[in-house]
């Protein structure tokens, strides 16, 4: 199935001061290293000069890039370590923003954080350890005995993109519709209002960190609205989910100094979720100095490691890994600029993907092995033959050759908690591996997702119809390096999940 999901973040505060930038541009690349807590990012088509601030309440690092759009669509990285993620968006038509925002509990020194600009098109910018300073204030003692949550809810989905709602199969007449959540009684109040009669349970959920409610014998209305949250609002975030055609599912993230009351029914069509704020929610702002950069007028590449980052060590090698190479044979796939073909891209990535994680002791098959096809039910039953505990389908994109505008990576899953984890993995993984487009992770309705047990995604790496997309794929260094990227994804999920 698929889900929808709406995600209602708090506006920022408008209290940056924005100075022209050297020439417009645009932000064409951005990757965190975890290992080194470092931020890279470059413009093209012009310099910037980035002004910088903390903000507490939650505690966030935020980098304007006055001048500079964004080449990409909006997206988010979840992170650990202190960090919770790092979202990346278009505040108006001339500023690009980066969001580092910390876990819950955490903060850090402002004078710490250390921007380099190597040239006025390429910056560094490296953190420190986020310290913590006690637990959360916002998180209510839980009401009843702890349960087994559920992980899959995860602020992962490019910010923008667009996802459509399910396909209901039951008959919607016999379900309530959740019209909308809103803020009232000088925000002491959550609303929850549906076109028919509701009940709901409700618990603290520990992962998430957020208050889950949970509307049995309901679906999300397709323009449900939802509360303007500000940076005063007693909620920091509201995310809501279809779990299934007939359950919705609410998670409540309290902001600081706010405790969450019951959860009451005012009318059969009403539920209330109290709201107590302890304390005056006023964020501090402290300024983060930015020199200048170290030669304005020279661009460079963005910066990549001189040799490649050794893949993680795994010790469950019981683990079996399918790799899908798509197409093969009389089946070419998608025909690129100057003739690239789908195939011989995709296979050569898959076959290099299975070497390295053989070199690791991961029992590796291949779908295909050569330039022949493999029908997509054939591909379903030798992984359930040979029961494999993953599947990773490698493909690449396409469009109008007319369009060269469009690149990027692009990861799909069907519908599992386990298969979003494995898709998270490795498309940060790739992302943090190549300058290369974020289009996202979304779910999809592909066959080989649909039909194979295990936990499986579908990795498009590209457009070979792109202008920038193509270039690359068509060169070998670069390919092995996208499958050294895959490979550690999945090295990182086995490591992590199993």
């Amino acid at each position: 199935m698929r889900f929808r999901w709406l995600l209602l973040l708090p506006s920022f505060l408008s209290v940056f001061l924005f100075s022209a930038a050297v020439q417009a541009g645009e932000l064409s690349f951005w990757r965190f290293d975890t290992n080194q807590n470092r931020l890279s990012f470059s413009t093209r088509g012009g310099g910037v000069q980035p002004k910088a601030q903390l903000i507490s309440d939650p505690a966030r690092v935020v980098i304007d890039l006055p001048g500079t759009t964004l080449a990409g669509p909006t997206a988010n990285q979840r992170l650990r370590g202190g960090i919770k993620e790092i979202r990346v968006g278009q505040v108006d038509d001339r500023t690009t923003r980066i969001v580092v925002e910390l876990e819950p509990g955490y903060t850090l020194d402002p004078k710490q954080v250390k921007f380099r600009g190597i040239t006025a098109s390429q910056w560094t910018v490296d953190f420190p350890r986020p310290q913590r300073i006690g637990s959360s204030p916002s998180a209510p003692p839980p009401r009843r005995p702890p349960q087994e949550e559920s992980t899959n809810f995860r602020y992962f989905q490019s910010l923008g993109a667009k996802s459509t709602q399910p396909t209901l199969t039951a008959d919607v007449s016999q379900l309530a519709t959740i019209e909308s959540v809103e803020l009232t009684n000088n925000q002491t109040q959550l609303l929850i209002r549906a076109d028919l009669a509701v009940r709901a349970t409700s618990t603290w959920d520990a992962i998430a960190k957020a208050y889950r409610i949970t509307i049995p014998g309901a679906r999300l209305a397709d323009r449900i609205r939802g509360p303007q949250l500000s940076a005063s609002s007693p909620v920091a975030r509201i995310l809501l989910r279809q779990q299934d055609f007939r359950t919705v599912v609410i998670l409540v993230q309290p902001a600081t100094g706010t405790q969450i009351g019951e959860l009451n029914q005012l009318t059969d069509q009403l539920l209330a979720l109290q709201l107590q704020q302890t304390r005056p929610l006023t964020p501090s702002v402290a300024t983060i100095p930015v020199p200048p950069p170290e030669r304005p007028g020279s661009v460079l590449p963005p910066t990549r490691p001189t040799s490649p980052v050794p893949l993680p060590g795994v010790r469950n090698t019981r683990v079996v890994v399918m790799v899908d190479p798509g197409h093969g044979g009389s089946d070419p796939g998608a025909i690129g600029r100057g003739g690239i073909r789908e195939t011989d891209i995709v296979l050569s990535i898959g076959q290099q993907v299975a070497a390295l994680l053989q070199q690791q002791g991961i029992q590796v098959f291949m779908t295909r092995n050569g330039d022949y096809d493999v029908g997509l039910g054939s591909r379903v039953v030798m992984a359930e033959r040979v029961n494999a505990d993953l599947f990773v389908s490698i493909h690449a994109n396409a469009i109008d050759l007319s369009r060269s505008d469009i690149n990027g990576l692009e990861t799909y899953y069907y519908s599992s908690d386990r298969a979003l984890r494995l898709a998270q993995t490795i498309h940060v993984s790739i992302l943090q591996s190549l300058d290369i487009q974020n289009r996202g992770i979304r779910t999809a309705r592909f066959f080989v997702l649909r039909k194979t047990s295990m936990p499986s995604v579908l990795v498009e790496v590209g457009f070979v119809t792109g202008g920038e997309d193509s270039v690359k794929l068509s060169n070998s260094t670069y390919r092995s390096q996208m499958a050294r990227a895959i490979a550690r994804g999945i090295l990182q999920y086995i490591q992590q999940y199993t």
